[in-house]
């Protein structure tokens, strides 16, 4: 059994400290395009440093590159900033960007790339996506279980990365725009503002509703391993030096344990557990998901943050070498010294024979030994050399200097790369708007969609000719059909498009009745699926119907090289992503996408439910108020039948008005998303924006169609 303990590094000290308490491997941010933005981080030159750093003592380093990015960033940013590192010998990059993610397979064919967490990988058919697309790694969402890990690693040959202890994000994987709509500051952008930390109130219950504790999964490790997951990795790159050192140095500890097939002292274990805590803790550890869902047992519900009470001495980590000096009076000096295969020689001046005073051999070993801040110490090191010989001190600090410089050149010779594949900036300043829209200038019959979740919202929808596709939920679907038969449906697709949504959230668990429900709305005319996360597309792309799929704006595709690997992927169509502004879907490709002017915009999704862990869990789907403590309500909508939980903006997103502008951006195909309105309602706002008006006595938020995220 292989395993990897990987750390979070924000600072350089971090680094040293993560590594000197025997990480394999950390993950770094820098400049540009991390998920971190706030944390210290480390400069390109300061990166390249890093990775020589690390690979001096056997270890590994991962670059983040896990926002997502917009155009000018993608062609005219990443390739310079990655391509001195990759020169370096950079080991890896996390991407949550499909585009990012096709641009490096392009651009650095040699570069591992390590799917992000953000992703959001729920299971193996999104892992095997992947894969074929060239990831060497995922790191699964945080919300599996052990099983689920399991069978991703039995259906897969990539490396497993999974969460073992620090910070959770109350929504799926990571994937929020709460901090976005309510403060522009973009999780997507690496600038979340945690606003899941804050108070809320719930029905009666009033704390810190959205924030979980940090797992702490030491005693799941034996079973984590047995599950297939090769990296364990730490959460912290906004910790303190000391927090990371202190974290790794405990896991290093019981992870070497397991890989020795020894057992531990439970009286250990706790008061290495109560080291932990004393390091950090929200009230506490759980150990996430991987037993299930614990509900409340997971959430701190009082502000009970304890940090730095605990003292840690960072420790600098060396390689053992061996060293071999040769002293004579009639050759030059000579010194050899080896580490892990490699050898390096090295000589000198000649020693000359003592007039008076020979030189002492102690002293000759202990200036050889005085290595300093480099990578190396000696673990052997042997001297043959003749008697009353003299050579000065400084010649054998030079020796040493060049013997450790030399041997450095070649451990770091093997992880230079040659340049990238070189490619075009196909966006410029010149090309952007005029090339990216010569189809838009076309005149184009506007189409207008709708979904909704409730069968009083589909009643006013279908009664209405003029919205020309349709999207409905699978429930509703099948609550349709038992009440009226698919010839209802059959009948429908003779006068209408319509489409089954797929939920947000898919688990292995939940396949089978999709590919039923599926199956089942093909043959009535269904004309295809509204998917909304990476495993439903894999999952139908499997069987064969990636082409009548329609990406949910969850599917980012931010920049055009994103959209084109959707493409190749097979998907029919693109929601526009809700962070980028006007000026930016201008640059963008829009001829396959749909403009969501009205709806309610998901914030989070979460494997955690208000109900359960306010009241108690009953198993009936429903709606609940989450209010901040401005007395803001956002509206909670409780899926019992995959349990999980929307949590939806407190204002509806809005466009009335925009037509005329969309149209000049290539947008023609408008969609309504109707989630907690009523069957009145629902018409009321189809009939005005079918007209192109907003309805009387909505209040609307325009998202960031003005302002855009950072």
């Amino acid at each position: 059994m292989d395993a990897e303990l990987l750390a979070p590094a924000g600072s350089w000290e971090a680094m040293e400290g993560a590594i000197g308490a025997g990480a394999d491997a950390v993950y770094v941010g820098g400049p540009l395009f991390g998920a971190r933005a706030y944390a210290p981080n480390l400069s390109v030159e300061e990166l390249c440093r890093a990775v020589d750093y690390v690979h001096l003592r056997k270890c590994r380093l991962y670059l983040t590159v896990n926002t997502l990015l917009k155009n000018k960033e993608l062609f005219c940013q990443l390739e310079d900033y990655l391509s001195p590192l990759y020169q370096q010998g950079l080991d890896a990059v996390i991407v949550q960007d499909l585009g990012v993610f096709a641009f490096v397979r392009e651009r650095f064919p040699d570069l591992p790339i390590h799917a992000s967490t953000q992703m959001g990988i729920t299971g193996v058919n999104s892992a095997r996506m992947l894969e074929e697309a060239g990831a060497v790694r995922i790191v699964a969402a945080r919300e599996l279980s052990l099983g689920e890990l399991r069978q991703i690693r039995e259906g897969t040959s990539l490396e497993i990365e999974a969460f073992v202890h620090g910070a959770l994000c109350y929504s799926y994987s990571g994937q929020c725009l709460f901090s976005s709509m309510l403060g522009g500051r973009s999780g997507n952008r690496g600038r979340c503002a945690q606003p899941c930390r804050l108070t809320y109130q719930a029905g009666d219950k009033k704390g810190q509703l959205l924030s979980p504790k940090d797992i702490c999964t030491l005693e799941l490790l034996p079973e984590i391993l047995k599950a297939g997951v090769y990296s364990l990795k730490i959460e912290g790159r906004m910790k303190q030096p000391e927090y990371v050192a202190g974290v790794t140095s405990i896991y290093r500890k019981y992870l070497d344990l397991c890989l020795e097939g020894r057992d531990w002292d439970p009286e250990t274990l706790k008061r290495d557990k109560d080291f932990l805590k004393d390091l950090f803790s929200r009230g506490g550890f759980c150990t996430g998901y991987l037993k299930g869902s614990p509900g409340p047992s997971m959430i701190t519900f009082k502000n009970e943050k304890k940090t730095g009470t605990c003292p840690v001495k960072i420790r600098k980590r060396k390689e053992k070498i061996k060293g071999y000096l040769m002293l004579s009076s009639d050759s030059r000096a000579i010194l050899e010294v080896s580490s892990g295969g490699y050898t390096a020689t090295v000589m000198g001046s000649v020693p000359e024979r003592a007039a008076k005073q020979p030189i002492d051999r102690e002293r000759i070993l202990g200036q050889i030994r005085r290595t300093g801040d480099t990578a190396f110490e000696f673990g052997e090191l042997r001297l043959d050399m003749e008697e009353d010989l003299f050579i000065p001190v400084s010649q054998l600090n030079s020796l040493r200097r060049d013997g450790i410089r030399a041997l450095e050149e070649k451990v770091l010779q093997e992880f230079r790369r040659p340049g990238g594949v070189s490619g075009t900036k196909i966006l410029t300043e010149k090309n952007t708007k005029k090339d990216r829209v010569g189809v838009k200038a076309e005149a184009k019959d506007v189409v207008m969609a709708a979904s909704c979740e409730t069968l009083a919202q589909w009643k006013a929808l279908a009664s209405m000719d003029k919205i020309r596709e349709l999207y409905l939920p699978i429930p509703l679907f099948e609550q349709i059909c038992g009440q009226q038969g698919g010839a209802y449906f059959q009948d429908l697709a003779q006068r209408r498009e319509w489409f089954l949504a797929l939920p947000h959230i898919i688990r292995p668990r939940d396949l089978d009745g999709v590919f039923q429900s599926c199956s089942q709305a093909l043959s009535y005319g269904c004309k295809g699926f509204l998917v909304r996360n990476l495993e439903s597309f894999a999952f139908l792309a499997g069987k064969g119907w990636a082409g009548i799929c329609h990406l949910d704006a969850g599917l980012y595709t931010y920049n055009d090289r994103a959209v084109e690997f959707w493409r190749e992927q097979g998907a029919a169509a693109f929601m526009v992503p809700f962070e980028l502004n006007q000026k930016e879907l201008a640059h963008r490709d829009n001829a396959q996408s749909y403009m969501m002017v009205y709806g309610h915009i998901p914030l989070m999704l979460s494997a955690q439910c208000i109900q359960k862990n306010t009241k108690k869990c009953d198993g009936k789907s429903r709606i609940l108020v989450l209010k901040d403590r401005y007395k803001k309500e956002f509206p909670v909508q409780c899926c019992c039948d995959l349990c999980y939980n929307i949590i939806y903006n407190s204002l509806p997103y809005g466009l009335p008005g925009y037509q005329d502008t969309l149209r000049g951006m290539g947008l023609y195909r408008y969609f309504l998303s109707f989630t907690l309105e009523s069957g009145a309602q629902t018409r009321k706002v189809a009939e005005a924006f079918l007209r192109g008006q907003g309805p009387e006595g909505f209040t609307f938020t325009k998202g960031h169609m003005k302002r855009g995220v950072e």
